[in-house]
């Protein structure tokens, strides 16, 4: 509400408060005519009031509509601008990929030619040394021609073979000089190749050190959009929709550029609406001597460490709880579906991490059966102050300020307040999925204050879903995640 509407609210209450004011206690009583006349003029005044009230308020709307268009058209402005200097980026960054795959190549023809010049090198020593040795050879050779042609008159056949491997051995040189020759020329072409490609590697890394520069001045302008985007978010709480989806739209950019851009709540919240998992419990239960089937349903997400796959869910949202009367559960069924594909769950294991969450282990084939994309575990969960809640039953979500707390390590402290479920917001509540800014799964809220980090799957305690539950195994079960839950810190439990 404005000024002037407060204004005028408050004259008007101040007129009728005078106007119903008895001024004077003393004063004759007035005759019905002044009091027909009084009222009249009092009537007459209110309607005036009234609709000059009414008047204003249709300015104040008129002009309340003007300024949601103006900041909706400043919206679409800036989202158009951020989109092209986004893509401009995104450009920029494959031109220098290819720059450095092409780099990269020519950096291993380099060294490729650098190992072929060395063999052409060996080769070529072990070609001279073996001219040496025909040289020695053939002196050797020439030597016992000499000492033949003394003894020609002795041994003329033995003068003619000594003729035919000095001629052999001559061929020989000449052959091997030949190929000399050519693994010189050959040497001389890889070094003169070798050259060149220096040349091209420094000219590939000078235009990748002027890319990189710009690339690093055009992310500070895309941060700067990104503040004055979310700025005006804040102004106009009545264009979330819209925001949403232009947020849809730069669903794969922001993807690219997650570790280093902080993702928008909604678009979070798509993406979970787009890969979220259905857990499908039944249990039967033994109440007042007779069977009763209770169904529970609550939403999940795959999950992955980078090697396994596993789906969680807060022991609350289950037909059981750690406070249960083991003995009343008979059994428990759990599948997990998401769009016409199913899962059924043979087995529950209980985090060590805080027994109060189950995880539900699955194979690389079934989380692809399932399909969506499995959630990584944050590798920095700390990298933004706030994360992004999703209630349990996947219908509402909302940001929330986060903190470390030193007496309890491996968990966050949530900020505890009530959002408007206008737009989609509500309370941090036990169960609700934490994701991080970064798209990834920050961890599960195990009560209304406290979330916990989800940083590895290490199991405390297994049930098997497969067995009749009263013969004892899930009042164990109960009991060591009982006893764990015991050792953690008051505000934990």
């Amino acid at each position: 509400m404005n000024k002037t509407l407060l204004l005028i609210l408050c004259d008007f209450l101040l007129l009728t408060i005078l106007s119903m004011w008895k001024m004077e206690e003393d004063a004759p009583p007035p005759t019905e005519a002044e009091v027909a006349e009084s009222q009249e003029a009092s009537v007459s005044g209110m309607a005036m009031m009234e609709q000059d009230l009414l008047d204003t308020l249709a300015y104040s709307l008129e002009e309340e509509q003007a300024q949601r268009s103006e900041l909706s058209e400043d919206l679409e402005a800036k989202a158009a601008e951020l989109a092209k200097r986004e893509e401009e980026l995104a450009q920029r960054q494959d031109r220098i990929q290819s720059l450095e795959q092409n780099l990269s190549e020519a950096e291993q023809r380099q060294q490729q030619l650098a190992e072929e010049r060395q063999n052409l090198e060996q080769e070529a020593q072990a070609l001279q040394n073996q001219v040496e040795e025909a040289r020695s050879e053939a002196q050797s050779v020439t030597q016992r021609l000499s000492e033949a042609e003394q003894q020609a008159l002795q041994s003329q056949a033995q003068s003619r073979l000594l003729q035919e491997e000095l001629d052999r051995k001559l061929e020989e040189i000449e052959a091997k000089e030949s190929a000399l020759q050519a693994k010189d020329q050959q040497l001389a072409n890889t070094q003169q190749q070798v050259q060149e490609l220096g040349v091209q590697v420094r000219m590939r890394e000078q235009e990748n050190e002027f890319l990189q520069d710009s690339v690093t001045d055009l992310k500070g302008a895309v941060v700067a959009e990104r503040e004055e985007r979310e700025r005006l978010q804040e102004q106009s709480t009545f264009l979330a929709q819209g925001v949403s989806e232009l947020a849809a739209s730069s669903q794969d950019l922001t993807q690219e550029l997650r570790s280093n851009f902080e993702i928008n709540a909604n678009q979070l919240f798509a993406d979970f609406k787009n890969n979220q998992v259905n857990a499908n419990f039944t249990a039967i239960k033994l109440l007042r001597n007779r069977y009763v089937q209770e169904e529970d349903t609550t939403t999940t997400v795959v999950v992955s460490d980078g090697t396994d796959y596993y789906a969680l869910v807060h022991i609350d949202n289950m037909p059981f709880g750690l406070r249960s009367n083991p003995s009343y559960v008979r059994s428990v069924s759990l599948t997990l579906s998401r769009s016409g594909a199913d899962k059924r769950v043979g087995a529950l294991g209980f985090m060590d991490l805080d027994p109060r969450i189950a995880m539900i282990k699955l194979t690389a084939e079934e989380a692809s059966s399932l399909g969506g994309k499995p959630y990584l575990t944050a590798l920095e969960p700390f990298k933004f102050p706030e994360a992004v809640l999703v209630d349990h039953d996947g219908k509402y979500y909302g940001e929330v300020e986060f903190k470390l707390d030193s007496e309890t390590p491996g968990f966050v402290k949530m900020q505890t307040k009530i959002f408007s479920s206008i737009f989609g917001e509500f309370s941090p509540s036990t169960g609700d999925l934490v994701l991080s800014k970064t798209g990834e799964l920050l961890g599960i809220m195990v009560n209304r204050r406290y979330c916990v980090l989800v940083n590895n799957f290490v199991a405390l305690e297994t049930l098997d879903l497969r067995r009749q539950l009263n013969t004892g195994e899930l009042k164990g079960t109960l009991r060591v995640l009982n006893s764990a839950l015991d050792d953690f810190p008051s505000p934990l439990r």
